[in-house]
Parts: structure tokens; C-alpha cells; sequence
């Protein structure tokens, strides 16, 4: 592990700019956690926050004949090289509105997402997707002004989707880190470059069945990235396979899963998304 801690600093000589800037607080949006960021172009990588962007840096129209108010998800989704690990949404002035992480069904062990958890799935034909959203799901469709983005950035929460209709099914995760207490989700470990991680509802004998697809990632108190994760094996160079000496940087040691080892010896994936420009800088 002191190794593992010993690599992840390295990271910090990355120049990104944050300690001169002085715009929105969320001013970004990155996937993926890794300690090779100088060498890869998937690790920290920043994703386009406007439509215009995506297409110019190669991303495609994915939304299947679906209009912004279509079945299930509110927007325009975008991919790029046909990676559903990864899809963006637009509002209707082209402004990132949310984000998704979509599984291939042909891909997933049977049963996988688990009945518990299916609420955070939506079946879209040959995959099943989870949603997330950076503004509230029903003003996707108006749009956001120019002014709204070059103060609000990335935007103005993070709402994770839980049912079929965005506008009503969601949950609104708290900004501020003293006011998860309120809720269900489970204080977790902290790791320099990932964050203060927090899971939901987690316990030591807990079901890996019912394990939560999304954690949350607070820093410095405030609520600065989150991630998807789900048991299988899935392929994507955005995409992270946690090893089983990184269990403490993700839960306390007494709230461990004991089922979790487990489902990483399986097959487990997960990914880190970032609304800011500085996760090297993270230190919870």
C-alpha cells in the first residue's frame, strides 16, 4: 500500500492550473481515476462540456431517434468511438446537462444488475444505462443560458436518476459534506487523488446484491466528483478494476463488505467522474 500511496502522489506534478483560476466550482469534467497521467489519454481525462466541443473532438449522436424528452433520460446523448462506458447529455442549448454509464446486456453476468438495484437501471435496447445529471432533469429541455454556464459550470448538483422518469425519480445528493449525515450513505475511506469516498447504506455483512451503483466523492467538505460501479467484468480503457489491497481506500476498515473481495476476484468495474479541473490535488 505504501507504494500504491508513493505512485498516486506522483500525480501531483501535473500542472493543471486550478491555483490560478478563479471561475465556477465546478469548472470540468473528468473520468477515469489512474496514477499513469502523464502517459495515458483516458486517466483524468477531460470530457467536452458543450455540444459543439463533442462533435469536434469526434463524439457522435447517440440517441437513437429519441428526442430531448425521450423514454427515459432527458437530452442529447453523445459517444465517442461507439464506448458506452462513457455518454454525455446536452441540454437543449448544448451545455452538459448529465452523464451516463451504459453496459452491453450480452456483456453481464446473468443477473447482473441485481433485482435490488435495478431502480438506478434503465433498459435501452441492447444495454442497460445509469444516469446522472448536473442539472435538475426537467429543465434539460429549456436549456441553460450562456451566463448559467460561465457561472454554474458543469452545473448546479448532482442528481442520480433511481426510476424511469427523470423529472421525478431522482435523488439530489447534498453539496456540502455535513449534511450527508442526514442520509444513508456510509462515511468511507479517503484516498489522495480519488477523494472521501462515500457508499450507500454499506456494511460488513451486507449482501453485495443489494450494493449501491454510485459513490459519492467529497473533498475539502464539498461534494466535487462521484462513480459508477457494477459487478462485472466489463472491457473500456475508461474504465478502473479495483485490486483487493485497495479495499481501504474506499471503505473504514469496520464497514468493509466482506462480500466485496469477492466481487472484485469476479469481476468488478468501476469509474471516477470528476466536475472539477484538479482531482490530482485531492486530499479529502
Amino acid at each position: 500500500m505504501k507504494t500504491f500511496v508513493a505512485l498516486a502522489l506522483l500525480s501531483l506534478v501535473c500542472v493543471e492550473g486550478w491555483l490560478f483560476n478563479d471561475d465556477a466550482e465546478w469548472n470540468d469534467l473528468k473520468v477515469t481515476w489512474g496514477l499513469n497521467q502523464l502517459f495515458s489519454s483516458t486517466v483524468f481525462d477531460s470530457l467536452p462540456r458543450t455540444e459543439s466541443d463533442a462533435l469536434a473532438d469526434g463524439w457522435v449522436d447517440f440517441s437513437r431517434g429519441a428526442s430531448c424528452d425521450g423514454d427515459y433520460y432527458r437530452g442529447s446523448r453523445y459517444i465517442k468511438d461507439n464506448d458506452p462506458a462513457v455518454m454525455l447529455l446536452f441540454d437543449d442549448n448544448g451545455f452538459i446537462a448529465g452523464i451516463q454509464m451504459g453496459a452491453r446486456i450480452t456483456e453481464l453476468p446473468a443477473g447482473i444488475p441485481a433485482a435490488q438495484v435495478m431502480n438506478m437501471w434503465n433498459y435501452d435496447g441492447d444495454m442497460v444505462v445509469i444516469t446522472a445529471y448536473f442539472q435538475e432533469p426537467a429543465s434539460v429541455c429549456t436549456g441553460r443560458s450562456d451566463a448559467h454556464f460561465t457561472l454554474h459550470g458543469t452545473g448546479v448538483g448532482l442528481y442520480l436518476q433511481n426510476g424511469p422518469t427523470p423529472e421525478t425519480d431522482y435523488e439530489l445528493i447534498p453539496r456540502d459534506e455535513v449534511d450527508i449525515g442526514a442520509t444513508a450513505w456510509t462515511k468511507g475511506g479517503c484516498f489522495y487523488t480519488m477523494g472521501q469516498h462515500y457508499w450507500y447504506n454499506t456494511s460488513a455483512s451486507m449482501d453485495c446484491d443489494d450494493f449501491f451503483p454510485v459513490f459519492l466523492l467529497y473533498n475539502s467538505g464539498r461534494l466535487n466528483g462521484f462513480g459508477f460501479d457494477i459487478n462485472a467484468d466489463l472491457n473500456s480503457p475508461r474504465y478502473e478494476k479495483p485490486a483487493l489491497e485497495s479495499l481501504s481506500a474506499f471503505f473504514q476498515d469496520q464497514d468493509t463488505p466482506a462480500c466485496f473481495a469477492q466481487s472484485i476476484q469476479k469481476g468488478l468495474t468501476t469509474i471516477h467522474i470528476y466536475m472539477d479541473d484538479s482531482p490530482s490535488f485531492n486530499f479529502c
